[in-house]
């Protein structure tokens, strides 16, 4: 090669290396640190071994991580250590990143608040937060039916998120790809963090959607998903009038609202076995269209298969809609997870259904 072409050569790698190291240092001024939130005692996240919770929170982890400071006890879920007092009463709340408390303190989450309502009468009670980012209602009664029946639960509350009913869970796949990444040097280089968090997105993206896929949900579900039958004819009017958007997409889908009614069923025969009371808290999506709330088709099916599986429910809606849903957002455009307000909501129904039923 021609000694021009040579120099040519090393000035252009020269020039691309010195703007790669100017934008490490910029990344690194900035504060950039995407795989910061994985970097705790262990990932707050694992690959689980039992198939029916696909992933799990890792006991022991603790650390900043989806806008909270958060500690995993040794049981892995959320919070301190649980009593070994034998006269101490359980309450088990299942649910999804509502119930985890994305953005919270412990303290700001609907199910402490709750067990301080319940303390202040003076009972011996714990309310054990169960909530994992991602789960869906066949994962949460897994985790009850593996971690929690040790704990003689005397009620358990399945906090019902509408996208419960799709496919919204981490990839077991990604946590083993992000263990790779923070035992490599691509954690200690910003640019590279910068670089495989965005093949990350759009790989979650990719297989969120391939998950959803009618096909893929029927074939990998086959055996999660109860019938429906052609007789149900109030249950499938309400499937058609179902809201295409946000959420709610597959609440007019068979399969999706049978595996459902698989979980109920699931989680009724465990009531039964074990002697635990069920209620099914229906937290709406945080929309409000000029006064009206449109997915309550979506929340009248919840109820539906809450009912037949003989289950009580409280549903949030109203009382969401007189706090008003912007208010309860925790940043504009957020639709998912109430806020601190929200939570106080969550825990003051709870506190009046638990009154209510001991009367």
């Amino acid at each position: 090669m021609p000694k021009h072409y040579l120099k040519k050569f090393g000035l252009s790698a020269a020039s691309l290396l010195l703007t790669l190291i100017a934008l490490e240092i910029a990344l690194r001024l900035y504060g950039y640190n995407p795989l910061r939130d994985w970097r705790m005692s262990d990932f707050a996240m694992r690959p689980s071994a039992y198939a029916d919770l696909k992933y799990e929170l890792t006991p022991g982890s603790e650390g900043r991580v989806w806008g909270a400071n958060l500690k995993i006890n040794s049981e892995g879920f959320r919070g301190p250590e649980p009593s070994s007092n034998p006269a101490t009463h359980h309450v088990i709340v299942l649910g999804d990143s509502i119930t985890f408390g994305n953005n919270l303190p412990l303290e700001d989450t609907f199910s402490f608040q709750l067990q301080e309502r319940l303390r202040t009468q003076g009972r011996e009670v714990e309310v054990l937060n169960f909530g994992v980012g991602g789960y869906d209602t066949i994962q949460e009664v897994a985790s009850l039916e593996i971690r929690g029946l040790k704990y003689h639960p005397d009620l358990v509350v399945v906090a019902y998120c509408l996208n419960d009913i799709s496919i919204s869970s981490v990839d077991p796949e990604s946590l083993k790809r992000l263990r790779l990444l923070h035992s490599s040097f691509v954690y200690e280089s910003r640019l590279a963090q910068l670089i495989s968090s965005s093949i990350e997105a759009i790989r979650a993206k990719n297989w969120l959607k391939h998950a959803n896929e009618p096909e893929v949900f029927h074939r990998e579900y086959a055996n999660q998903i109860d019938p429906i039958s052609d007789q149900e004819s109030e249950l499938l009017d309400l499937m058609k009038q179902s809201p295409r958007w946000p959420s709610t997409t597959w609440y007019g889908d068979r399969d999706r609202v049978g595996r459902l009614r698989f979980g109920f069923r699931r989680l009724a025969r465990l009531s039964q076995e074990n002697g635990f009371q069920v209620v099914v808290m229906i937290i709406p999506l945080l929309l409000d269209n000029g006064g009206v709330y449109s997915h309550r088709v979506a929340h009248r099916i919840v109820e539906m298969e809450a009912r037949r599986a003989g289950f009580d429910t409280i549903d949030l809606t109203d009382k969401f809609m007189r706090a008003g849903m912007e208010n309860l957002q925790p940043s504009l455009g957020e639709i998912i997870h109430p806020n601190k307000v929200g939570h106080v909501i969550m825990a003051d129904s709870l506190y009046d259904f638990i009154q209510e039923r001991e009367r």
